[in-house]
């Protein structure tokens, strides 16, 4: 009995204990599920004060940009003095007056404070007072009123644009002041949190010191988190836009206090996007890491490194003059072109990089970032490597920009030409086919070759729609010559953005079908760098036109990478022989040797060779001799359009209708009068 009772108290003793422990666990439980909801809460209202922060300060850049582009116009307006180029002013103006309009109204449209409305409210008071002086300068301008359109200007204009420029300058710094109360309201609000799970420890054992540590590593890894989304980028971990320009800022107020000197370096990478398409874009954040990275082991420890977005990098180099940022850039270059090797997959990248200089080239974030912007640009139509800011760059910034609008135009207004140029058989001694070369006809410019616009039309994303303008006409053209009894090949180039374009190749097919030219007759010229950009992508679409029936020819052949491994891969019919090897071939025995060589490797492969760039009779018998199966070159026929090419045709010695396998002393003083 008294057992009995000694278990029953034991019992409850034991009782109250159990229910206040559970009764202090719940309590921590519930403290907990309150901290974890209101770290949530902080998390999510500072996410969203972030991104509209980001979003309000690239609108408010924007607007700063445009007004800087429009006070521009107005100045280069005032000085012109002929009326083409003051009419393109004259729309530039309109563009970025309009650019600014649109973002000043997204910005109205957003969620703003008290004090941005203000400021937007002002802006677009002084916009609205400035208009009608806005309209009469350029009015004046386009009228040929110098004298009074710069009165005006100084007068009226440029005090109130710069009252705009201050409200859009006033608008950022509300901006970063907003994201740091932001950042400082988090921070207290987390400890907040802290304290209170640290005053709860006191009513609790083991279990309630464990779970107060858990949530407290929670609540800290969020506060990282928050800080590193609003001023760091979260992929590669290094300073993003917003980091970068409160930088900027303060180093150029230091750096004026010193009397000192830095770079910004603005790094793009080339044929990034091919990256993505081809092998998916967790590739491509991998490669943007290893960027990264090297860029880092590139430049010294207190040069700042940061990521724009995309594939866009940033390195400001403190104290450097022009000489030493030309080294620094250089070896930038090197770091990058050294192959990264990613899941086994070797990528090659190279960069264009655009260097602007503080003081000379400007004293704003805003400004150093825009004027890195331009010459990036430069380098990227140069071919690639670093330039450095100059200001006659802005001039060929906004003419390649106009080019852009005109070739998209000129696609569309058939302002484009096709020039073919024979391709002779060297056994039968006449033509066997022609390649389709285009060109366009500028209202303005005139003749333009291939190489002024095929780069552009890259850039802008039009080498799609010129593909398709190009295969069109070409087949088109063929299916006449079919007409009239001239069996003629028709060989057209690819670029690498077309290989890797799927609904090209349904395109191509499509019109050979609309045209009811024979697939072999069409002969597709691909060049090694095109198919080795992406080889997987790049042999799978190879294998659908072949499939197709179309003849398949490497063009450029020994200026790539391929490797033989590659090429026995490829379902190609035909090797070109690129015209640098050929045209020294009389005088170069290297270049003689890699002909022959060449020629050897492509008949025991099974294909055919055409040798490009023959321009005298010398290098088209030591062709012949090699057994070479055909050529093209001026010594047969320069390119021509398709009303001399008919001409040709019926004219010439080379003509469809004479073959000679044995030429006599006739038929090449015919070739050296034609």
């Amino acid at each position: 009995m008294l057992a009995k009772q000694g278990i029953q108290e034991k019992s409850g003793i034991g009782k109250p204990i159990t229910i206040g422990f559970v009764i202090i666990l719940g309590m921590m439980i519930a403290m907990t599920a309150i901290a974890l909801h209101f770290g949530a809460k902080a998390n999510t209202r500072l996410h969203m004060v972030v991104e509209n922060q980001n979003v309000k300060t690239h609108l408010a850049t924007t607007i700063q940009t445009a007004l800087e582009q429009r006070a521009l116009s107005m100045h280069a307006a005032s000085i012109m003095t002929n009326s083409v180029e003051k009419t393109a002013e004259k729309r530039r103006f309109d563009e970025y007056d309009a650019a600014y309009m649109r973002a000043r109204d997204r910005l109205e449209q957003m969620p703003l404070s008290a004090e941005e409305k203000s400021i937007l409210a002002d802006m677009r008071q002084l916009t609205k007072s400035a208009r009608p002086d806005l309209e009469a300068v350029m009015d004046l301008a386009l009228s040929g009123q110098q004298e009074a359109m710069l009165n005006k200007l100084r007068a009226s204009v440029m005090p109130k644009q710069r009252r705009v420029v201050e409200q859009a300058d006033a608008f950022i710094r509300l901006q970063q002041m907003q994201a740091d109360a932001a950042l400082h309201n988090a921070d207290a609000t987390y400890a907040r949190i802290k304290k209170l799970m640290l005053t709860l420890t006191v009513f609790t054992v083991s279990l309630g010191l464990l779970i107060t540590y858990i949530v407290s590593r929670r609540v800290s890894k969020q506060g990282r988190q928050l800080t590193l989304q609003a001023k760091y980028d979260a992929l590669t971990s290094l300073p993003n836009r917003l980091m970068l320009v409160e930088g900027l800022a303060q180093k150029i107020a230091d750096t004026k206090c010193n009397d000192a000197a830095f770079a910004v370096v603005l790094m793009d990478l080339d044929r990034f996007k091919d990256v993505n398409d081809t092998l998916g874009h967790e590739f491509g954040d991998v490669l943007l890491k290893e960027v990264g990275r090297r860029l880092a082991e590139t430049v010294r420890p207190d040069d700042i490194i940061a990521r724009l977005g995309g594939d866009e990098f940033v390195v400001v180099l403190n104290g450097m003059t022009q000489q030493g940022v030309a080294q620094i850039a250089e070896k930038m270059i090197v770091a990058l072109e050294q192959p990264f090797r990613i899941e086994q997959q070797s990528i090659d990248v190279s960069a264009s990089l655009g260097i602007t200089l503080f003081p000379d080239h400007g004293q704003t974030p805003s400004t150093l970032l825009r004027e890195a912007d331009i010459a990036m640009y430069v380098a990227k139509r140069s071919g690639g490597g670093y330039t450095i800011y100059a200001p006659e760059q802005e001039k060929m910034s906004r003419e390649d920009l106009s080019l852009k609008s005109e070739l998209r135009e000129a696609i569309h207004d058939n302002q484009l030409v096709l020039y073919f140029q024979p391709k002779i058989d060297h056994q039968r001694h006449c033509v066997m086919g022609v390649e389709a070369l285009v060109r366009w006809m500028h209202p303005q410019r005139g003749f333009m070759a291939p190489d002024l616009f095929i780069p552009l039309a890259e850039q802008a994303g039009l080498i799609g729609a010129l593909t398709r303008w190009v295969l069109k006409t070409a087949l088109q053209q063929l299916a006449d010559f079919h007409a009239q009894g001239q069996r003629l090949s028709m060989a057209v180039n690819l670029s690498a953005c077309n290989l890797h374009d799927a609904e090209l190749i349904d395109s191509i097919i499509s019109l050979l079908q609309e045209t009811h030219v024979p697939p072999q007759y069409l002969v597709l010229e691909i060049t090694e760098g095109a198919v080795m950009s992406s080889p997987k992508d790049g042999i799978r679409n190879l294998h659908r036109l072949d499939a197709a029936g179309i003849t398949l020819a490497i063009d450029d052949f020994g200026t790539g990478y391929s490797s033989l491994a590659y090429l026995k891969q490829l379902p190609v019919d035909e090797l070109k022989i690129d015209k640098s090897f050929v045209m020294n071939m009389y005088n170069d025995d290297n270049d003689a040797v890699i002909v022959r060589s060449t020629i050897d490797l492509a008949h025991n492969l099974g294909l055919k060779v055409t040798a490009e760039g023959v321009e005298n009779r010398d290098t088209w018998e030591i062709l012949t001799l090699l057994g070479c199966d055909t050529s093209q070159g001026y010594f047969m026929s320069k390119p021509q359009p398709a009303e001399s090419l008919a001409r040709w045709l019926a004219e010439s010695p080379w003509s469809i209708g004479k073959p000679s396998a044995y030429p006599d002393q006739v038929f090449w003083l015919s070739v050296q009068s034609a």
